[in-house]
């Protein structure tokens, strides 16, 4: 079996070939990456590697998928799939596990997800007519990018004067909570195998991609995701963000229809195979018991906690450091130091 994982410079890819490689013995996983020095310094976990050139980056692939006969292809960068989708077909038998574009349009783009959902009666912020209409706090976000890129956040009126926005943004209702998450696999229009998360720390702080989690249980999150994953008979992978209010109700922010950041949480903490449906059974032991570990994005975390120091903001640091030797990072330095330099290298 052999499977394409990229780009091997983010955490995510990391994260998914080392369980490939551990849990999937007849394995063979193939890598590629935008960035040249990634022929250098790259994760232990690549049996051979590529470099793609980002100009013919479609073109490349396809050659690297053919002439390597790859079963399965597991892009990760949030961009990328959306372009691969236009031309599955173009990519072999390696994306058939992904739908087609129209119920990945839905999901990934924030204004018909809402739609969607308050169709079906689930709770979601109210997103303003335009910019003039909308009152702080709001959010205002790309509506189809993910990993908080693009987003600003108004909290008062005299902010609105200084704030920016173009023509595609929309202006989502702030819901003052704590950011928890579900996530799976899905296969034609059933969840797979899910798993829910809380937040402990994000970056950026005031509500970026989460940087240190931890299993969170919530029946309402399985029901809201399987409710529009029936709806839209949707099969790949997808993480549903909420917000869980002081007063335990949930709102759903988006959904990311791709692999996602913390992916990592779900197979260290709960035994979780995502790829199972797509895979098969792999050797991984589900009579382990790893409940309440946390998984964290190292050395990001250290930035993250830094910026909560400055606004004397303490519990995410007490929370992390009382839980120092339990703590499993997505990327380790002793075990792969290589990969873990390299998703330092792919900031630079």
């Amino acid at each position: 079996m052999n499977i394409l994982v990229g780009e091997i410079s983010s955490y995510k890819a990391i994260v998914i070939a080392r369980y490939i490689k551990r849990n999937y013995k007849d394995a063979v996983v193939y890598t590629y990456d935008k960035k040249r020095r990634s022929n250098y310094v790259k994760s232990r976990y690549s049996d051979k590697h590529f470099f793609v050139n980002q100009k013919y980056f479609e073109e490349e692939l396809q050659k690297l998928i053919k002439e390597n006969n790859i079963d399965f292809f597991f892009p990760v960068i949030n961009n990328s799939l959306s372009i691969l989708l236009k031309n599955k077909k173009a990519y072999g038998k390696s994306l058939d596990y992904v739908d087609e574009m129209s119920a990945y349009k839905t999901l990934n783009n924030k204004k018909s997800l809402h739609t969607l959902a308050s169709q079906l009666g689930i709770k979601v912020p109210v997103i303003f007519k335009d910019f003039e209409e909308a009152t702080p706090p709001f959010v205002i976000k790309p509506v189809n990018l993910s990993s908080a890129i693009g987003v600003h956040y108004v909290f008062a009126n005299e902010e609105k004067t200084s704030a920016t926005y173009n023509g595609t943004d929309i202006f989502q209702e702030f819901v003052k909570g704590q950011g928890v998450g579900y996530s799976f696999y899905a296969k034609n229009g059933k969840v797979l195998d899910g798993y829910g998360h809380r937040r402990l720390s994000e970056y950026p702080i005031a509500g970026g991609s989460s940087t240190y989690r931890q299993y969170y249980h919530n029946n309402t999150m399985h029901e809201v995701a399987s409710s529009i994953i029936e709806n839209l008979n949707y099969t790949g992978f997808a993480m549903f963000e909420f917000k869980l209010t002081n007063d335990n109700e949930l709102y759903l922010l988006e959904v990311n229809p791709r692999i996602w950041g913390s992916i990592n949480q779900g197979m260290v903490d709960g035994n979780v195979n995502y790829f199972e449906g797509i895979l098969g059974s792999a050797t991984i032991d589900r009579t382990q018991n790893h409940k309440d570990k946390k998984t964290y994005i190292g050395p990001l975390i250290y930035v993250s906690l830094l910026r909560y120091l400055i606004i004397f903001k303490l519990k995410p640091i007490a929370n992390f450091f009382s839980n120092i030797f339990s703590n499993k990072a997505d990327v380790n330095l002793l075990s792969d130091p290589m990969g873990y330099i390299s998703t330092i290298l792919r900031k630079i």
